[in-house]
């Protein structure tokens, strides 16, 4: 069976690193496309938590950037894993209507790494605009930071 307890840790990383970026967007004021593209992040972990849950939603849904949604979709993905006693396939619809199936730690593991994807996009962002005051949220900052806990 899969490490769902590795996976687990995947996700204390995406709720440190999104954290980072929140507060560097709220620093800015939430400019776009910036706010954007972080929403996107969090609607995402979102709509695949609807997914292993048994529901397929029509439209994305929306998530607003705050601590708050930073930690509920945190502490529901953990639950999820917590619980998860083998590598259950998932039947979903995307929001095209296709239908797909997927295994649980595969569709828990991608979203756990689909905000390091968007994450690079806003650091991208940054650099163009010559912008030098964002977040460095690499994985090994992340664990590098826990090892001197």
């Amino acid at each position: 069976m899969p490490d769902f307890l590795a996976l687990a840790r995947d996700f204390d990383y995406d709720l440190w690193a999104n954290t980072k970026w929140l507060e560097c967007l709220l620093g800015k004021g939430l400019p776009e496309p910036d706010t954007g593209i972080f929403r996107h992040i969090l609607s995402a972990s979102e709509i695949w938590l609807q997914r292993v849950n048994g529901a397929s939603p029509a439209a994305m849904p929306e998530v607003e950037p705050v601590e708050s949604e930073l930690q509920r979709l945190h502490d529901e993905w953990i639950d999820v894993l917590s619980k998860a006693t083998d590598d259950r396939p998932i039947t979903y619809r995307r929001t095209t209507g296709e239908e797909l199936t997927v295994n649980l730690y595969a569709t828990a593991h991608h979203a756990a790494n689909h905000g390091t994807y968007h994450r690079g996009e806003l650091r991208g962002l940054c650099l163009a605009r010559g912008d030098d005051d964002f977040p460095e949220t690499d994985l090994i900052g992340y664990i590098l930071q826990q090892s001197t806990k």
